[in-house]
């Protein structure tokens, strides 16, 4: 652990003009903590990387970036060192609320997926040359990515159990009956440790299984032309768990054997 951190924090506030005494408060707004969780994830996605990747033949880090819009940055870099292959990580959180129980007996949860802004007209007319679209293709998917935007895509399932406090309008975690049994199944030792075992329990996919068109997954926009095969991703791709073994059956792997998604790249 970074010993200056104290050090870092004060000097934060400080270049920003933030109140020290009140920082946790800011933090805690709840139009706040979503931008600080999804951005922390992308970290709690390196370090996990870094653990379960030999590190006699990978590189994880994070690059600094401040792509323009329309121009995907890289949440996570990930490089191969014998062929030099860089593998871009998009971190995405599971759907607040996002877990399912269905009365066949499996479940699925939802991971959020979509650009941070949408593409206005302008900016489509810009964009869709540069990335080899339609531009009235784009303007029906404005929000989607495209699977050329980034290689894998990490998440964390923690979302899917939590939900909003209507009263203080504050994340909370609230998992159901069938929720609790589903984490427990998983690997959750405990009740006491649901919480903690979801937030690190991670899945990983190659995007060419998330892309609209592989794997049965069909467009469900109105406007969309065809929804087969318009070789978008879905805003809320699903992780689909058999019902008997409880792991994903439709392209998800745990994060545990991301080596075997990764060396699909090299």
């Amino acid at each position: 652990m970074n010993e200056k951190w104290e050090i870092k924090v004060k000097e934060y506030c400080e270049k920003y003009n933030i109140p020290l005494l009140y920082l946790a408060d800011t933090l805690h707004e709840p139009k706040v903590v979503p931008m600080i969780r999804g951005k922390a994830f992308e970290f709690s996605v390196m370090l996990a990387l870094q653990e379960v990747l030999p590190k006699s033949e990978w590189i994880v880090d994070k690059p600094m970036m401040n792509a323009q819009i329309g121009f995907h940055d890289v949440d996570v870099r990930v490089q191969h060192k014998k062929t030099k292959k860089v593998i871009r990580v998009e971190c995405k959180l599971a759907k607040k609320g996002g877990y399912r129980f269905f009365a066949d007996g499996h479940s699925e949860i939802r991971v959020k997926c979509m650009r941070s802004r949408t593409l206005g007209p302008a900016k489509v007319k810009e964009l869709a040359p540069k990335l080899g679209v339609d531009k009235k293709i784009l303007a029906v998917h404005n929000d989607q990515y495209l699977p050329a935007d980034f290689d894998i895509v990490i998440t964390s399932i923690g979302n899917a159990f939590y939900d909003t406090d209507r009263k203080t309008g504050f994340f909370e975690w609230n998992p159901t009956e069938a929720g609790e049994s589903f984490l427990k199944k998983l690997g959750a030792i405990t009740s006491s440790n649901l919480r903690d075992f979801a937030f690190s329990t991670m899945f990983i996919v190659n995007t060419h299984d998330l892309t609209i068109g592989h794997n049965g997954i069909r467009c469900t926009r109105a406007k969309c032309k065809n929804k087969k095969n318009c070789g978008f991703i879905p805003n809320y791709p699903i992780i689909y768990f058999d019902k008997k073994k409880n792991q994903p059956i439709n392209g998800w792997h745990s994060i545990q054997n991301a080596e075997s998604v990764f060396k699909q790249f090299v």
